[in-house]
């Protein structure tokens, strides 16, 4: 791969569609130890656009899910990287179904991946385990230069258990979204019209992303680690 080769192949904007699984019942254990995969194929979308001013997104996002009623697909963005044990509990009594990690790094663009996730608390590692996973699959295993030192040090971070949870997809009751929404530590929660169906695409909005979506910056040295 050439040395620009990893921004592309995450995209300029950091942004990932997915498909959004629902699992019932006792396929919860199941899908712990084997997350889902599928493509996405859908019109529907959570998460800002490319190009799109990130007040004015924010903006319709809280008005959406102030006037919600019923239960709800939602993605949660927080105002900076979380933990893995803050973001569990910050999404609590609702349905989990992807995390998003990103490895924040000044003036380094570094990829996004969106990975499954159910109801139980292990399939947020086993989610984190497949995020170092794709970013080595992504970047191919001849890359060099910049895709290499980049990968490398996302696969370090990530394994180390960074604080590097930047988005949650989620189902849930609106008024425990809307409890979500007024905590101190999210930007945002946007909700899916009621009649969404179970599939459709995710963008996280990055919590260095102030101004509208774009490409990042990627003009510092990387990281040693």
């Amino acid at each position: 791969m050439r040395p620009d080769g990893l921004r592309r192949a995450f995209g300029s904007i950091a942004v990932c569609a997915v498909v959004v699984l629902v699992v019932l019942g006792g396929l919860y254990a199941l899908g712990a130890a084997h997350p889902p995969r599928r493509p996405a194929v859908t019109t529907d979308r959570l998460g800002p656009t490319g190009g799109q001013s990130v007040d004015e997104y924010i903006a319709a996002a809280s008005a959406g899910t102030a006037r919600a009623t019923g239960t709800r697909w939602a993605l949660v963005s927080p105002r900076a990287p979380l933990d893995d044990d803050t973001a569990w509990s910050l999404i609590a009594r609702t349905g989990p179904s992807r995390v998003a990690f990103h490895v924040t790094v000044d003036a380094v663009a570094t990829p996004t991946t969106f990975e499954p996730l159910t109801r139980d608390r292990g399939s947020l590692q086993t989610a984190r385990d497949l995020a170092v996973d794709d970013v080595e699959r992504t970047v191919g295993p001849d890359a060099v230069g910049r895709d290499r030192q980049i990968a490398t040090l996302v696969r370090s971070r990530l394994s180390a258990g960074c604080a590097c949870v930047v988005a949650l997809v989620v189902r849930g009751d609106a008024d425990r979204l809307r409890v979500i929404a007024g905590d101190r530590r999210v930007r945002a929660v946007e909700v899916l019209p009621a009649d969404a169906g179970g599939r459709f695409t995710v963008g996280a909005l990055l919590p260095e992303q102030s101004d509208r979506v774009g490409p990042l910056s990627d003009t510092a040295p990387v990281p040693a680690g």
